[in-house]
């Protein structure tokens, strides 16, 4: 507690109080690509740890090669946003890896829909899927254990360990 201009005492909140995320927050990227910036502006362990549970909650955008039915491509043809789609039938996702200069394999990710560039895609489609989901992706990955966070643009790689770190710190979300 501390005491006011006035002399009454004032309760300030935790700093778990302070910040409540919300599935909204994290919907478009924007507070990732925020925490991203920090990081790489100041790259201390406080930083490392609120980008890493932040990702724990968030939706990334993933480089894919989709394969589906071709009914499916049909209907994603046709409709007002081609981007989003119903598919009726097997869709398959297999993730797009990055291969850098240094020899070192890399799953890539973007932290926001406009941080990827139709250059940099290679012709694959942006999949967003959950962060949990992609960790699992690499998982299945024998080439690759690491991931570079917005690829040509910030380079933030994400060793085996710190995946590791990410799956292992608390939601932040409210439970429902």
């Amino acid at each position: 507690m501390k005491a006011n201009v006035n002399g009454r005492e004032e309760r300030r909140p935790a700093r778990e109080e302070k910040f409540k995320v919300t599935p909204e927050m994290l919907k478009d990227g924007t507070v990732l690509c925020g925490l991203v910036l920090r990081f790489i502006n100041n790259r201390n362990q406080e930083n490392m740890f609120a980008l890493l549970s932040c990702l724990r909650d968030s939706n990334v955008f993933v480089p894919c090669e989709v394969n589906m039915n071709g009914r499916d491509l049909e209907i994603a043809g046709k409709g007002d946003n081609p981007v989003i789609f119903p598919a009726k039938h097997k869709v398959t996702i297999k993730p797009q890896l990055y291969k850098a200069t240094d020899g070192n394999i890399y799953m890539p990710f973007y932290t926001r829909q406009e941080n990827a560039k139709q250059a940099d895609l290679q012709g694959a489609s942006l999949v967003n899927l959950p962060y949990e989901k992609l960790v699992e992706m690499l998982g299945d990955n024998d080439e690759c254990g690491c991931f570079v966070v917005d690829p040509h643009l910030y380079n933030v790689i994400l060793d085996e360990d710190l995946v590791r770190i990410s799956m292992e710190l608390p939601s932040r979300l409210p439970k429902r």
